[in-house]
């Protein structure tokens, strides 16, 4: 090598070794990683933002190189006496605005007062857009991101789900139930509800109206509705008594059975509708694994199974190729406790692992292993719902969001590469992060 070689820019050799890296990567065997360069993932494509709680309590967007960090809220604090933080940043379908809560309460006790916020994702048009008494559980963007849904919990242990614009005004009770789960159709208008007990339509505009569904509800969680608003996705019982997933058209007439199972089940769409994943498990307690199941409901294709896994969760791909699912790394030392609803276990003694299934073929690779941070463990519980408001996955599908602990035990961001062939990049200190739709 010569000496004018060796006093090339480096922004050249970068612009040389970023192809050659990527290529790499996408040739190297299974399990085999190289080490992810920092410089390379600032030239790279850059596919949507991500949204994410700091450890200050703020909500922040960055994008995956680490890049653009835009701070959205400033005013977090915790004192000896009063305590305020930020929650769950949830994306707009479109991708231009992000809805998060606030907690403010006095140490030692839960929260008094919960506040939900939108903002435009550059930070601008911050707005309070309802501060409640009653516990904020969970919210999710209209299909049209001109309207939210909204569950709240009342004293008397109830839910009730609401809808209002961004800017907090013409708020609408819309139903109540306990538990409740719902399925915004395509359309904004039609939303799809579970109770408990009951299945039904209901259509929100000037007025509320309400159609109920001729289900026997089975044990499941959230019913959703297809990509194209045509089709339904329940559980329920079937014409021969079966406990079944049943698909039905956007009336709940026409009823066919895709799959027959015991105990309960978590399924969702595929973004471009053509696949249905289902995850069966023998126990209905939150955090129970299950056996994870690809079937196509023009029954054209075989079903894929993944067999020899207990699943906690899985999240689709954007480009419906592949499912990233989690599982317990046994090869993890010290006590293993499932998640639960609090996201109380320790992270510190669970280690989660994610891999990615092609949903096509069957074939599987790990991804990586991590001890998540509590936020993130409290949303797996119940992925099925917030599937339907959060995704980890980039725009693209090349790559994922993680919340983990790092080695000296501070809670991070973190972006892997979905071929499990790059090492995590580390982008900043937090609790929970999510990716932009587009």
């Amino acid at each position: 090598m010569n000496r004018t070689t060796t006093k090339a820019s480096p922004w050249l050799w970068l612009a040389v070794a970023l192809p050659l890296a990527l290529l790499l990567g996408a040739c190297l065997p299974a399990g085999v990683r190289v080490p992810q360069n920092p410089l390379a993932a600032f030239l790279q494509r850059k596919s949507g933002l991500i949204a994410y709680l700091s450890t200050d309590g703020n909500i922040y967007t960055i994008d995956q190189a680490g890049q653009h960090k835009t701070q959205i809220t400033k005013d977090a604090f915790a004192d000896n006496n009063r305590f305020m933080f930020y929650g769950l940043p949830t994306w707009s379908p479109d991708s231009q605005s992000i809805a998060f809560v606030s907690y403010t309460g006095l140490h030692g006790q839960n929260p008094s007062s919960m506040s939900l916020f939108t903002a435009r994702k550059d930070g601008t048009k911050l707005t309070q857009a309802l501060t409640s008494t009653d516990p904020l559980v969970y919210w999710s963007w209209a299909p049209d991101s001109q309207r939210l849904g909204f569950i709240s919990a009342t004293a008397n242990n109830n839910l009730t789900f609401q809808v209002m614009n961004p800017d907090g005004k013409s708020k609408q009770l819309v139903d109540a139930g306990s538990p409740y789960y719902w399925s915004w159709a395509p359309d904004s208008h039609t939303v799809l509800a579970h109770n408990g007990t009951n299945l039904s339509l209901l259509q929100v505009g000037q007025t509320v109206s309400e159609q109920a569904l001729n289900f026997q509800a089975a044990d499941f969680k959230t019913p959703a509705f297809s990509p194209d608003g045509k089709q339904m996705l329940v559980a329920g019982v079937d014409a021969k008594g079966n406990t079944a997933l049943l698909l039905a058209d956007s009336q709940g007439q026409n009823v066919k059975s895709l799959a027959v199972y015991t105990g309960t089940i978590a399924f969702l769409w595929s973004t471009d509708g053509r696949r249905v994943a289902y995850l069966q498990s023998d126990s209905s307690a939150a955090g129970a694994t299950g056996h994870l199941v690809v079937v196509d409901p023009s029954a054209k294709a075989k079903p894929v199974e993944l067999k020899g896994s207990d699943v906690f969760a899985f999240f689709w791909s954007p480009d419906s190729n592949s499912l990233a699912y989690f599982t317990q790394d046994l090869t993890a030392a010290g006590p293993t406790p499932t998640p639960d609803a609090s996201g109380s276990s320790s992270s510190g003694s669970f280690i989660l692992k994610v891999s990615v299934l092609d949903a096509h073929s069957g074939a599987n690779h790990a991804v990586v292993s991590f001890p998540p941070s509590e936020r993130f463990l409290s949303v797996i519980p119940y992925f099925d719902q917030y599937h339907h408001s959060l995704t980890i996955w980039s725009p693209d599908s090349k790559n994922l969001v993680l919340s983990a602990y790092r080695s000296d035990g501070t809670p991070g961001v973190w972006v892997v590469d979905a071929s499990g062939h790059l090492d995590p990049l580390f982008l900043d200190q937090g609790w929970l992060g999510f990716w932009s739709w587009k």
